[in-house]
């Protein structure tokens, strides 16, 4: 098999360009291999061409263009990451609205046709998909990004494409918004303000546990250790009457509980009624959730996380409304309890700890979230230095009272008089052996 890439000048209508020409596969049938070419104005872009070739062609990429089209792969892509790969449902819904932003853009074109160029102009012209009036959030560019890379390297590696436009493309820096510290006092405002037992223990959850929304609401009396002050959060699968629930990113974690939460925990057992396992699902809420699942199930409809809550954000902001919080424009959500909670995790623990507590699958996440500066962080800095530079003058004065013994008197002011001598040295003898 001819394994050579050429490279010709030739001369057109539209004058001098290059031609890059290579052989594909081998053909059995007909005994001869197909010639493909792709011409360039400049030499210098057809020699580029002919070493990505090389590289392409050394990884085992296929010689003959590929004819699979854009929709094509990424309807069987996204197939094979739900039944193969078992990604979950609401990321299956994330994975579908970037193919959808594809397939508007670029039409059901070749996949191979897509260089890094035309990835580029996709990604800056990245529109909101229900309304044009608001523009595109930082944070989504970067996730339709992160799957587009992640989409065409399986490309690569499937032999449909030759390589990644996506690949070396950097999004621009999000900076994380700035949320709200609430401080212990803010908190128990908050508690004061909520009209139930229920809905204090799912704020003392989020604030003391750091539990996800959801998490919280999923919390069943089954995993909460009275005895030793532990809250477990742990997959729960789903059965004939329940929905599933599925802890992101991590596996299962055991949180330790302040008293102040398991007493209220204490409190809230007695006054539930029988027959929810859930601490905070009880009555109509709990009825709605499996009628709920019930209806997905015969519709065949995945469950999402989200069927859990209900009118919370609205609630909550009633309730700090309601506790005369003001957040001075930052953001005050119910997710910022959980985030005040690894905050002052952070302030006492490492942070290896907190990552592990915070059910976090990378530590950079840890790290970049949730190590807001406080202003109570900067005077504590200013006292350790007050702290330190006392503690070596008073060290230093101990040293002199103690080893001057020759130290006459001090005067009533505090300053030692003139009579004050220097301090005796003895010489030491040594005896050799």
């Amino acid at each position: 098999m001819n394994k050579k890439i050429g490279l010709y000048k030739e001369k057109t209508c539209k004058g001098v360009q290059w031609r890059v020409r290579w052989f594909g596969e081998y053909n059995e049938t007909t005994g001869k291999q197909k010639r493909h070419s792709k011409t360039f104005a400049l030499r210098k872009d057809a020699e580029r061409c002919i070493k990505v070739k090389d590289a392409e062609f050394e990884r085992g990429a296929p010689r003959d263009p590929s004819k699979v089209t854009l929709k094509e792969y990424a309807e069987r892509w996204l197939h094979n990451k739900i039944k193969v790969e078992g990604v979950r449902p609401s990321t299956a819904i994330l994975y579908k609205l970037t193919l959808d932003r594809l397939y508007k853009y670029f039409g059901d074109c070749l996949l191979r046709k897509i260089d890094r160029k035309v990835a580029q102009s996709f990604l800056a012209d990245l529109q909101p998909l229900v309304s044009a009036k608001v523009s595109l959030s930082g944070w989504s560019r970067h996730r339709v990004l992160r799957h587009c890379k992640t989409l065409f390297k399986d490309a690569v590696q499937d032999g449909v494409t030759g390589s990644n436009p996506f690949k070396d493309i950097k999004g621009a820096k999000c900076i994380p918004s700035q949320w709200y510290y609430l401080k212990s006092d803010g908190y128990l405002k908050l508690l004061d303000a909520a009209p139930s037992l229920s809905e204090k223990v799912f704020y003392a959850l989020c604030y003391t546990a750091g539990l996800r929304e959801t998490e919280a609401l999923v919390q069943r009396w089954v995993d909460v250790d009275f005895e030793k002050g532990r809250v477990h959060v742990v997959n729960q699968p789903q059965t004939q009457t329940l929905p599933p629930f599925n802890i992101k990113d991590s596996d299962a974690r055991t949180i330790p509980i302040p008293k102040h939460t398991l007493d209220l925990l204490a409190q809230l057992q007695v006054e539930s009624p029988d027959g929810s396992p859930y601490v905070l699902l009880a009555g109509e809420r709990y009825s709605a959730i499996c009628d709920k699942w019930g209806q997905c199930s015969k519709a065949g409809k995945p469950w999402l996380n989200r069927y859990w809550a209900n009118n919370i954000p609205r609630n909550f902001q009633r309730r700090v409304r309601a506790a005369g919080i003001d957040a001075a424009g930052k953001k005050l959500t119910v997710h910022i309890l959980r985030k005040c909670c690894l905050q002052n995790w952070m302030n006492y623990a490492p942070m290896n700890v907190v990552k592990n507590l915070a059910g976090h699958s990378s530590i950079e996440t840890t790290e970049k979230f949730y190590s807001q500066v406080d202003e109570s962080h900067l005077d504590n800095v200013a006292k350790v230095a007050d702290m330190l530079l006392d503690k070596a003058g008073a060290e230093k004065t101990d040293l002199f009272l103690t080893f001057s013994p020759d130290l006459e008197h001090i005067e009533n002011d505090g300053q030692a008089s003139s009579c004050v001598k220097p301090l005796k040295t003895q010489k030491l003898q040594i005896e050799s052996p």
